[in-house]
């Protein structure tokens, strides 16, 4: 007779349980592993498919900025992303259970590309430069992207609606953006970079003003500029 057989009642039963719970982890850790195989496989997969993207999670990311700035957070899905990239509804969850996690992680991918762009014109600046032809090419870098207009409107007003992990992402890059303003109009000796310096918020605001608009003229630009450097 097997030995389970010999066993109290209440053994029995706790050795049935445990048996039940060591199939259901073997159970759960084989969901993970084909989870991860099928994750592995469409990325092989997505590389052929979508040009220009180096993974799955690049473009589930690609497709979600665009998907954002189309119907706006609350408007787009995870399962209208996961249609758009040509995935799985099971993959997307692979890499983003939450929506909440995919729009930080776009907010910071944004707020990257906009860091790069300020340090390249910071690293352009030099002590005589004129001030307004240097802000002049800032602003024609952080507008001429349509793509990165409408993705900083999109974050900064879903940051000023009911979601504080957002709004206090997208403030810490605002200010990190504003100090290296300031940084920048230091290494320029002019009066012009002085005024620039103190008005550094004043920037970001304008900025957000045209990146609102669908296009500025060359002319609204330079009235901008004109504005935070006049005397």
């Amino acid at each position: 007779m097997s030995l389970f057989f010999e066993y109290p009642a209440r053994f029995r039963l706790l050795h049935a349980h445990l048996l039940l719970i060591f199939a259901a982890g073997l159970r759960i850790l084989d969901l993970i592993l084909a989870a991860g195989r099928n994750a592995n496989g469409e990325d092989e997969r997505m590389r052929g498919k979508h040009d220009g993207y180096e993974s799955v999670q690049a473009a589930i990311l690609g497709t979600a900025a665009q998907l954002f700035t189309r119907a706006g957070i609350h408007g787009t899905s995870l399962n209208d992303i996961a249609q758009a990239a040509g995935l799985s509804k099971g993959t997307l969850y692979y890499y983003y259970p939450t929506k909440e996690a995919l729009v930080n992680d776009i907010a910071q991918t944004h707020g990257a590309r906009v860091t790069d762009l300020l340090l390249s014109w910071v690293e352009t600046l030099s002590r005589d430069c004129p001030m307004d032809e240097a802000l002049l090419l800032l602003m024609e870098a952080l507008l001429e992207d349509e793509a990165l207009r409408r993705l900083h409107v999109v974050l900064f007003t879903e940051s000023c609606l009911d979601n504080p992990g957002l709004a206090a992402l997208m403030e810490d890059k605002l200010k990190k953006w504003t100090v290296m303003l300031e940084v920048g109009t230091l290494k320029v000796q002019s009066d012009s970079a002085r005024r620039l310096r103190d008005r550094s918020s004043l920037f970001f605001t304008m900025l957000m003003g045209a990146m609102l608009s669908a296009e500025t003229s060359p002319a609204e630009r330079s009235a901008c500029v004109a504005l935070l450097l006049s005397e």
